[in-house]
């Protein structure tokens, strides 16, 4: 389990004191929608002894910035169009349609750990959810192209189901294989709950969160990235590094409330988050795939007031939550994360090497093409090589007689079973380079690899 927390604050619109926040608290993740919070980042580019303080000590403990380009034209027709659409867009944007700027907003671009895309978008029809896919790989591409990493989904709380997830995947995977985008690294997730009348009945008698309860009280829409990872047929290649861009407390229906509108105390709503964190912590088939969750949101718009986490209006719950930060964040962020970029590769169920004498003539050699052809199998003159690839089961076969001029001797059969006793043995008995052709061929033809029925023809 992670040692420091994975929570971090959502930031809409800068309040003051801010940058004071961060480095007090040192949080997982900073989500900014603001372009100009890379002003302040950057150690090197302050003057100040506070400011180079500041921004030493969140460069020091890897706080990951995220950055986002709020855009209201959000199309899924025509995917890849859409990415080139909106990349100049935001390049356009960061610019103020200056094309000689580019260079130095691409270069500021980086200085972030990662861009989002599109939000909130896709879900609820198979078409747009396979679209987001598609869109997701080419944007990606474009992001790389200048050395900058890409998260992609942005899927809203309880989304992608199970039925559209796989079509999200299938059609990003594709464009990949087919070369017409490339891989994000890593998806985003927003991921909010409101709590139930029967609040109390989700505590233990000491006063404290029951973690199983919360966990069922809070399904589908806490946590739901990892019931996607554990479902048997999601690939590998598609378990990305997950970055949580938005959580809270959201009443969604039948309109979007925040905790400051809900039946619970300030008090509760930071328990909860506690709860959640240490859900976050936990590794998933001992990855630990969550960069950090953004609470939403530490400075707002107008219209999101109700979710405003700061001391506001005499209520906030910033204040606690700086004060588990401090508690929680003792040494840098370690980003074990990054571990998802290199899946272990899948172990080989089975194995087969073809294993030939060391003085076997070319034309030997070349009587096993067809069967070599046909079943792709690995072939050489190395007892070492063809020992050292065993899976977890293996076979080998031995090409010629034990007592023909270039088959392998009975002391090389032996010598493998001392090495390995599970490793499976077949011989193509021939004493001659037509009769092993022969042998080979019906092999191949009859799609027999091991010559099973080798004994058949013989007879």
């Amino acid at each position: 389990m992670s040692v420091s927390s994975k929570l971090g604050f959502h930031i809409q619109k800068r309040r003051q004191g801010w940058p004071n926040v961060i480095a007090d608290s040192v949080p997982a993740l900073v989500k900014s929608l603001e372009w100009g919070i890379i002003d302040e980042w950057i150690p090197e580019e302050q003057t100040e002894p506070a400011k180079i303080c500041r921004a030493r000590k969140w460069k020091e403990f890897r706080v990951f910035l995220s950055g986002r380009y709020a855009t209201s034209t959000q199309i899924l027709e025509r995917p890849e169009d859409r990415a080139y659409e909106f990349w100049n867009r935001l390049l356009d944007t960061l610019t103020a349609g200056d094309r000689d700027k580019r260079r130095e907003a691409l270069a500021r671009m980086r200085l972030f750990d990662a861009w989002e895309g599109y939000n909130e978008v896709g879900a609820g029809d198979p078409i747009a959810i396979a679209n987001l896919g598609r869109f997701d790989a080419a944007l990606a591409r474009y992001f790389h192209a200048e050395g900058i990493r890409y998260a992609g989904g942005g899927f809203s709380m309880t989304k992608p189901s199970l039925e559209e997830w796989p079509r999200y995947y299938n059609a990003l995977l594709d464009a990949v294989a087919s070369g017409r985008g490339e891989r994000p690294d890593f998806l985003h997730f927003h991921e909010y709950w409101c709590p139930p009348n029967n609040w109390e009945e989700l505590f233990s008698p000491d006063g404290r969160i029951d973690a199983d309860k919360m966990r069922q009280a809070t399904r589908g829409y806490m946590l739901h990235w990892r019931e996607l990872y554990q479902h048997p047929d999601t690939p590998s290649e598609i378990k990305l590094p997950v970055i949580i861009s938005e959580c809270g407390w959201d009443q969604g229906q039948p309109r979007q409330v925040g905790f400051r509108q809900l039946p619970r105390s300030d008090e509760d709503y930071v328990k909860w988050l506690i709860w959640y964190d240490q859900e976050l912590k936990k590794p998933l088939d001992g990855v630990d795939y969550v960069v950090g969750a953004a609470i939403y949101t530490y400075g707002h718009e107008a219209q999101w007031a109700s979710f405003e986490i700061d001391q506001w209006q005499g209520r906030g719950v910033l204040d606690s939550l700086r004060a588990y930060l401090r508690e929680e964040n003792l040494s840098p962020h370690p980003w074990d994360w990054q571990a998802a970029w290199k899946p272990p590769e899948p172990e080989v169920e089975e194995s087969h090497f073809v294993l030939l004498a060391q003085n076997s003539p070319i034309a030997w050699r070349h009587a096993l093409d067809k069967y070599l052809e046909t079943f792709k199998v690995t072939n050489g003159q190395s007892l070492d090589d063809a020992v050292r690839l065993a899976a977890k089961r293996h076979h080998i076969t031995l090409v010629g007689s034990a007592d023909s001029p270039y088959g392998l001797p009975k002391e090389w059969e032996e010598e493998i079973r001392r090495r390995n006793p599970k490793i499976i043995i077949d011989r193509m008995e021939a004493r001659s380079v037509s009769e092993l052709r022969r042998v080979a061929d019906r092999r191949a033809q009859r799609g027999d690899r091991y010559g099973e029925h080798d004994r058949d023809e013989a007879r």
